[in-house]
């Protein structure tokens, strides 16, 4: 629970948030296994199916080799010092791009590879250190509707950020000059994201160094916890499987429709104003509910609905590829919300830190071997499998299918997490079926409702537009205080406050 005064814990929450809106489209754009990234290197580089594992292994490596890091560390700085050496050491690196057009294509996949690696890794760093300094701010009673909202306001800037940044790489012909400014210009963003941080107020126990040293054995703690165990297997395991195919979207649409990376920004904007348009309710869903009924309702819609639109995406229905993008953003928002929330509820705040870098470590040490497993499989597996639909079947179709049924195979792990509140799957699943915010995007439910309800149509749409009103509002709130914040980030040097 947070120590501070009321107006320095709304000030350090909204500062909190206008950070977000710079550091994550500078993520959105960097991180290994984002689509413009991957872009990037199937589009500008040419890498092919296991280039694209590696880059896309890369944020997962880096969280599995962070915990001897932290712990060096933790030894000789505080939590908020090491987010904000962490937070230059991961934009630093994308400056680098500028270079490219300067190199030899053996040079530029080298160098590709270490800045994707260095950045990945001091990413993993900084969010450990960070979700254990938010969930001493944080005060537990709003966390879920916090960081519900936050997700919202970051998502929309996001948005515009791959949106312009895919438009931009198309006007310029996929030119490596052109990738150079836009990375640079990510990195600009990072820091600028720095400058919000640095204007938060934290707990003494996130600002001062500890007088006591850090002990190995306190590592070995969440190792004791058999519900924290469970949950480790159920979020590496669903890793695991997701991210056997998750990565290779992109280059399903890139190399099989034959479309371009405008088209592939325009897909990744669909998913994350889906994911926009949703998180919202996220955060007091699980507050009510608590995490493990929303994430098995959440699970089970994600990969029953994505499997079936898989299914039937090929050359002559490519238009469907870009629901299946709507709910990968949809629920991806969700499960990202859920999995901080669930681990941040169920470690003991004496050993945090640790329980958060076990977490990551163990988590992602499962879910970088994906990537690499759907590599091998896309590389090995027949080009095609037949006709399905009138359309050809595909080693991707079989992939990415594959991936989504064995994410559903893991819940019978996650009911064995123990939660200190929870609610019934049934009571989730009903207020999903009746919530402004999901039903335009829940499909399975709104056809239902449209086939079978008499003015179910009309009732959609009017939450639909009551959903996207009340979003809005609540994006306006922090507008102009990000512009008044941007510009005096911009005319002066960082410095703490």
């Amino acid at each position: 629970m947070s120590t501070l005064r009321h107006r320095q814990l709304l000030l350090s929450l909204k500062h909190s948030t206008i950070e977000a809106s710079f550091s994550v489209p500078m993520l959105q754009l960097t991180l290994g296994y984002m689509p413009f990234v991957i872009g990037f290197a199937v589009a500008a580089l040419g890498w092919d199916a296991a280039g694209v594992g590696f880059l896309a292994a890369t944020p997962f490596l880096g969280y599995v080799l962070q915990p001897p890091i932290s712990f060096l560390l933790q030894r000789r700085f505080s939590q908020r010092e090491v987010v904000q050496w962490a937070f230059v050491a991961n934009a630093a690196p994308w400056f680098l791009v500028l270079l490219f057009p300067y190199l030899s294509p053996a040079a530029r996949d080298l160098l590709f590879a270490a800045i994707a690696y260095v950045s990945a890794q001091a990413n993993a760093v900084c969010g450990v250190a960070w979700s254990a300094a938010m969930s001493d701010l944080v005060p537990l009673q709003i966390r879920g509707r916090f960081f519900g909202r936050r997700n919202l306001i970051y998502g929309f800037w996001a948005v515009l950020a791959v949106l312009a940044a895919g438009q931009i790489a198309d006007w310029t012909h996929n030119s490596l000059g052109a990738f150079g400014a836009l990375f640079a210009t990510a990195a600009i963003s990072r820091l600028i994201g720095l400058h919000f941080f640095n204007r938060q107020a934290f707990p003494s126990v996130v600002t001062q160094r500890r007088r006591e040293p850090l002990e190995l054995s306190e590592f070995r703690a969440p190792l004791t916890d058999r519900g924290f165990l469970w949950s480790l297997a159920f979020n590496g395991l669903f890793g695991l499987f997701l991210f056997s195919g998750l990565p290779f979207y992109g280059v399903f649409v890139l190399r099989e429709l034959h479309l371009t990376l405008g088209a592939l920004a325009v897909m990744t904007t669909l998913g994350n104003v889906a994911g926009l348009l949703s998180v919202n309710t996220w955060g007091p869903l699980t507050d009510r509910y608590g995490v493990k009924p929303v994430m098995t309702g959440s699970v089970i819609l994600w990969t029953t609905s994505a499997s079936l639109l898989w299914l039937l995406t090929g050359p002559r229905s490519s238009f469907l590829v870009y629901a299946s993008f709507v709910i990968y953003g949809f629920m991806w928002a969700l499960f990202q919300l859920l999995q901080f929330t669930l681990m941040i509820n169920i470690a003991p705040p004496a050993h945090r830190t640790h329980y958060i870098s076990t977490y990551y470590a163990s988590t992602y040490l499962l879910t970088l071997l994906g990537p690499f497993l759907g590599g091998y499989l896309i590389e090995r597996l027949p080009l095609t499998w037949g006709q399905l639909f009138g359309q050809p079947f595909t080693r991707y179709h079989i992939v990415f299918v594959g991936s989504l049924l064995l994410c559903l195979a893991t819940l019978p792990l996650l009911r064995r997490v123990v939660e200190p509140t929870t609610g019934s799957l049934r009571d989730v699943m009903r207020h999903m079926r009746t919530s402004a915010e999901i039903n335009p995007f829940l499909m399975l439910v709104s056809v239902a409702q449209v086939l079978f309800g008499g003015r179910a149509l009309e009732i959609l749409v009017r939450q639909s537009r009551r959903a996207v009103h009340r979003h809005a509002n609540v994006l306006a709130e922090v507008g102009e205080e990000l512009v008044r914040g941007s510009w005096r980030a911009l005319s002066r040097p960082f410095r703490r406050e």
